[in-house]
């Protein structure tokens, strides 16, 4: 089974959504921390196919 991860990233807080088989199955926010959102993600999702970054002012 493939992890699809979706990151909608804020100053202070990124929501980390994690989706298997089309269904999520984990949401939840984290400090806009590099580590710590990889730390998250290595945790949660056991075969990370995609990660999707929402576009905004923030994504350059």
């Amino acid at each position: 089974m493939d992890d699809y991860i979706g990151l909608d990233v804020s100053m202070k807080e990124t929501a980390v959504s994690i989706r298997r088989d089309g269904k999520r199955v984990w949401r939840a926010s984290a400090l806009s921390d590099p580590k710590l959102i990889a730390d998250l993600i290595r945790k949660r999702a056991s075969s990370v196919k995609r990660v999707i970054v929402e576009t905004g002012p923030l994504s350059v």
